[in-house]
């Protein structure tokens, strides 16, 4: 698995002190009844600081801008630490070797765009923050046929590894080979850079995220187009270790709390993407 930036972290110092209670609590939460353990209680990596994994690649949801991390996960797991009495402190972990970060304690959480599914469940926990899909797209032209994945059968898509979006190609071309066809090719990119293979003649079609796979069509000037309707529609979670039980409760539960002042919402209205928002967390609520 590649890793391209795993020992950066910048640390975003909580503003405001926060009176915290002892309780913590798992499954659903209800708006407006979760509490926090005190910061002693918890079990981190460092005393004090909530160290969170992530890869900074995918805007609006987790980037830098001019060295200082940004995105919708970036302000919500500030807003979470803060509510916890830490730290937040950032750590550049590429995408695959996340889950293998939280599980070794390199990391407290996983807080990157990572789909809740139920291979994932078998490593990591995770508390429900979003809800999204992925997006076909390809460039300009009539691609209608393509809107069915059965013809999708011998072309060439970009995707990134360790990806919903690489195992969306990878699941389409095994039924492919299965029916007799020619497998799809699985040219693999970086987040968001399918479409760059796409212009240079490399991939017939790429997959990315929503909502960044959209923001990428809206902003090409015609250049890339939506292909049918989007994909697996799941939530999105942040992760934690099997044996960080504690620290998972207190997050989803703070999380609960940002959702029902008002701050969850503000945050995805700034970034303009509150078609993903959720009203309760969930643990493992992905299939």
């Amino acid at each position: 698995m590649r890793r391209r930036r795993a020992l950066t972290t910048v640390a975003l110092t909580a503003a405001l002190p926060l009176l915290l209670a002892t309780a913590g609590y798992g499954g659903d939460a209800a708006a407006g009844t979760s509490s926090a353990p005190a910061q002693a209680t918890l079990p981190l990596v460092t005393a004090g600081v909530l160290t969170i994994g992530t890869d900074p690649t995918y805007p609006p949801m987790e980037y830098q801008e001019n060295g200082t991390y940004a995105g919708v996960n970036v302000e919500i797991l500030t807003d979470v630490a803060r509510r916890l009495g830490l730290k937040a402190q950032f750590q550049d972990v590429s995408f695959g070797d996340l889950r293998p970060a939280a599980v070794s304690h390199s990391i407290d959480v996983i807080g990157a765009s990572m789909t809740d599914k139920a291979d994932r469940q078998k490593d990591v926990d995770f508390v429900d923050v979003f809800y999204a899909g992925e997006l076909v797209l390809a460039g300009p032209g009539d691609h209608s046929a393509w809107q069915q994945p059965e013809n999708w059968c011998g072309l060439r898509m970009a995707a990134a590894p360790d990806t919903t979006e690489a195992d969306i190609v990878t699941g389409q071309s095994a039924l492919c080979s299965a029916a007799g066809k020619p497998a799809i090719s699985l040219v693999e990119v970086d987040y968001l850079k399918s479409a760059d293979e796409i212009a240079a003649g490399r991939a017939d079609m790429g997959v990315e995220g929503l909502p960044a796979g959209a923001k990428m069509v809206a902003d090409s000037g015609g250049k890339f187009q939506a292909v049918g309707k989007p994909w697996q529609s799941q939530p999105w979670g942040y992760g934690f270790a099997k044996d960080r039980v504690a620290l998972r409760d207190a997050v989803q539960h703070a999380l609960q709390d940002a959702i029902a002042d008002g701050t969850y919402d503000a945050i995805l209205e700034k970034y303009g993407v509150t078609d993903g928002a959720l009203r309760t967390t969930a643990i493992n609520g992905g299939a």
